[in-house]
């Protein structure tokens, strides 16, 4: 029995002290830092019970990225210098981690292919009629007039008239040609491209211009990554931002990108692309896609998605970047840290575009100070338009740059906003400006104007109206939205940590401790309590022969004179009645019956 009751104590002191040790490991809310390292924890303690070698090819990139763990297994990893993906993400994982990469880099360069599955047009402009000569492995002759429109075209097979007359479509065998034009008049010269099937025209960002008799040269500059003869959009995706953080131009393969976009909307090409390009199209285009509010999706995975979308944001604060963050560090964490029921991908992912950290710089490829605490500024290497400093180090795929492009809102076709304004319309945005005073916004594809009082039921009850259901922290109610479909999400009453019953937890498991050490005094005052209770006796009843508390009572009979005496017989005494008390029996008599008793009991 004692040692059954020391357990049991010792049970519930444990939970008592791990009920306090979880009460002082939870974060503080707001205290973004707690969470993150909580998110590395945890990836650390999965890759601990797992170890490197037990995790996929992709979990150990995203891992060493992260926080820098299975280095080595990543080296060794068969798809290095095999995959053309998983060489990029492994480039920029083993970069943030230190090492070289000078050998991966050179692989993967050596990877590309002209790209396929574009048609190419040569333009050649000039404000009046001209004569020009186009010269390759072969030659044309093409005149214009003063339409612009070609009158005639001779020569080699390479160009032939397209779109009305007004350009040249070069044949696929010719995309390795370069082409000199002159002209005699002044031109400029400059590639088109689209998809083939579509109507979609692009324009090459290269653009050369000449006085008459003067030459231009034009190449089709146009490459991908794959296997085999094949183009790969992802891997070229990946490739392109590994090679731009590594200062590599990245030009030629843009083309293919953004052209292909509509085909492969569900990786999410906004992402990258905007980080190639810091095109603001791009941007918006990233923005718009953010998903109530809270993340963004790619194939088919809204962490993932929301963990490319911030990579590319890293460096800005938009409003949708802080929503985002908002519903990851209070909605979608788990109790341990990680995300998505402890994905160790996206767990990292996730963490390293929310704090990236640089977790070495002594690699060839960086340098060993901080760029922002520098002064400096992390971006593309596109949006530098001051000097690259190769001595200082950025996280990730960004570049360290004396100055980066900011764009006015007027340059975004935006429109500004003041404070008292909300930007409002179908598919409007708000973005961040050089020219924005405090609290204004610039609005894309809205208009400014000053907010109305239309809040629904829900809303004016306190409530949020939600699609998808309320949140596990908040209550349905019957209040109206805007949207029938929509439910109206109440916020549940926040209980107060309370150490009420804690105390009284580990006041009783003193008690139990006292009464095991004292169980003898315990005892013997239990047996005096009950001993008490023993000795109480029972009210006396009253005997017979006492007389009636009332006197005689007199009763007349109806129809007689007087009333009958009734008489009292005096009480009489009870007589004693005199017992024999048999006398005690001599010694000698007794032990004769007991001796008679034992032969009858025989």
């Amino acid at each position: 029995m004692k040692r059954e009751m020391l357990l049991f104590s010792i049970l519930i002191f444990v939970f008592f002290a791990y009920s306090v040790m979880a009460q002082e490991t939870e974060c503080a809310e707001g205290d973004e830092i707690c969470k993150i390292n909580k998110a590395h924890s945890c990836i650390e303690d999965q890759i601990n019970d797992k170890g490197c070698s037990g995790l996929s090819s992709e979990e150990r990139v995203f891992s060493l990225l992260a926080v820098g763990e299975c280095k080595n297994e990543v080296k060794d990893d068969s798809k290095l210098m095999s995959d053309v993906k998983f060489t990029a993400q492994a480039v920029l994982a083993l970069k943030n981690s230190g090492s070289s990469v000078s050998e991966e880099k050179s692989w993967l360069i050596s990877q590309n292919r002209t790209s396929t599955g574009l048609n190419w047009f040569l333009e050649i402009e000039s404000p009046e009629a001209t004569k020009c000569s186009v010269s390759y492995s072969g030659s044309n002759q093409v005149n214009f007039g003063d339409d612009k429109k070609i009158t005639s075209l001779s020569g080699g097979s390479c160009l032939r008239p397209a779109h009305g007359g007004y350009w040249l479509e070069v044949s696929p065998d010719c995309y390795d040609e370069e082409f000199t034009i002159s002209c005699d008049k002044q031109f400029l010269t400059t590639f088109l491209y689209k998809k083939q099937g579509s109507d979609t025209i692009f324009v090459s960002e290269s653009t050369h211009s000449a006085s008459s008799e003067g030459t231009t040269e034009e190449k089709v500059n146009s490459f991908c990554f794959g296997q085999g003869n094949s183009c790969n959009y992802e891997a070229t995706l990946w490739t392109a931002l590994v090679l731009s953080s590594l200062g590599e131009d990245i030009t030629p393969y843009l083309s293919y990108l953004i052209v292909m976009v509509e085909d492969n909307g569900d990786l999410f090409p906004e992402a990258f692309l905007y980080y190639l390009t810091g095109n603001t199209d791009f941007r918006n285009q990233l923005l718009s896609k953010q998903v109530n509010n809270k993340w963004w999706i790619s194939l088919n995975d809204r962490y993932y998605g929301t963990a490319l979308a911030l990579f590319a944001l890293q460096f800005e604060e938009p409003q949708q970047k802080t929503d985002s963050v908002d519903w990851l560090f209070n909605e979608a964490q788990n109790e341990d840290g990680c995300w998505d029921s402890g994905n160790i991908r996206n767990t990292a992912f996730v963490s390293y575009s929310l704090s990236p950290k640089i977790l070495s710089t002594d690699s060839e490829e960086g340098g060993g100070i901080d760029c922002e605490s520098a002064g400096y500024s992390c971006t593309s290497q596109i949006n530098c338009v001051g000097d690259v400093l190769s001595g200082y180090s950025c996280s990730g795929a960004f570049v360290c740059c004396t100055a980066k492009k900011t764009l006015t809102c007027s340059e975004q076709g935006g429109e500004i906003c003041n404070s008292n304004q909300n930007c409002i319309g179908v598919g409007s945005l708000t973005v961040g400006a050089s020219d924005l005073s405090l609290g204004q916004l610039c609005c894309l594809k809205g208009v400014c104007q000053e907010p109305q009082s239309t809040s629904s039921a829900c809303e004016l009850a306190g409530g949020i109206c939600r699609v998808n259901g309320c949140l596990e922290n908040e209550g349905e109610t019957f209040e109206a939205c805007d949207f029938s479909s929509d439910v109206c999400c109440i916020q549940k009453p926040q209980k107060e940590t309370s150490y009420f019953w804690i105390w009284i937890l580990g006041f009783l498991i003193i008690l139990v401790i006292l009464a095991i050490v004292f169980r003898d005094k315990l005892r013997l005052y239990w047996i005096r309590i009950k001993s008490k209770f023993r000795g109480s006796k029972s009210p006396a009843r009253m005997g017979p022969g006492f007389p009636p508390a009332t006197p005689p009572i007199h009763r007349a009979i109806p129809g007689r004179g007087k009333p009958l005496l009734r008489r009292i017989i005096p009480h009489q005494q009870r007589r004693r009645i005199s017992r024999t008390v048999p006398r005690a029996r001599a010694k000698g008599e007794i032990d004769e019956v007991l001796k008679k008793l034992k032969e009858m009991s025989k």
